[in-house]
């Protein structure tokens, strides 16, 4: 359980990079008690995967969390992780390996995740460095979209135009990185996460 809460605190850190975590909300945001979380959250600084700021003088002090990008266990136990989150979706994994190899990342998500016979749709967010494989992603695209039964949705950007899109709060794109499995690319999804803070 406490590694269970471990990861989780992990991935809120990396999938919530604008935000300012601060240990009381993240015990209400993962329904964990602050004690508890207080715990977690001294081993995770022991182990040098995150760092907790003071803010305020005092016995009541607050504490922001942030991840320890100077270490680089961080990144490799988020990789871990993320790939981990992804293999529970081997069959999306598995209907979307075409396009692998051609994208930085590749995030599925929306309903067809949480209620998927109720969804209406797929939606895909791919971050693509090279815009000249555009053209060839939407022709794999039109073979994948013949074995599924719902519309594909992808949403195809640069990294800095998902950038963009993120620091001007489009909440449309921060909550599919919040909900979204990461299907490819964890490595680069975390250094474009890490070059966003």
């Amino acid at each position: 359980m406490e590694n269970s809460n471990k990861e989780r605190i992990l991935i809120t850190l990396l999938k919530e990079p604008l935000k300012k975590h601060t240990i009381t909300s993240m015990a209400s945001d993962l329904k964990i008690s602050r004690p508890g979380i207080w715990k977690i959250l001294r081993k995770l600084q022991d182990e040098e995967l995150i760092k907790l700021s003071s803010i305020g003088n005092g016995k009541t002090n607050a504490y922001i969390v942030n991840l320890n990008w100077q270490n680089y266990l961080t990144e490799k136990t988020l990789e871990l992780i993320l790939t981990k989150e992804a293999l529970k979706h081997k069959q999306w994994r598995f209907d979307f390996e075409k396009l692998e190899n051609l994208a930085d990342f590749l995030i599925l998500y929306g309903s067809i995740l949480h209620t998927p016979k109720q969804a209406n749709d797929i939606d895909v967010l791919e971050a693509v460095s090279d815009k000249k494989r555009f053209a060839e992603i939407n022709k794999i695209l039109l073979e994948i979209q013949k074995t599924q039964l719902k519309k594909i949705h992808l949403i195809n950007l640069t990294p800095l135009e998902l950038n963009s899109e993120i620091q001007s709060q489009n909440n449309a794109f921060i909550d599919a990185i919040k909900k979204g499995i990461v299907l490819f690319g964890q490595d680069k999804f975390i250094k474009f996460i890490k070059e966003l803070k």
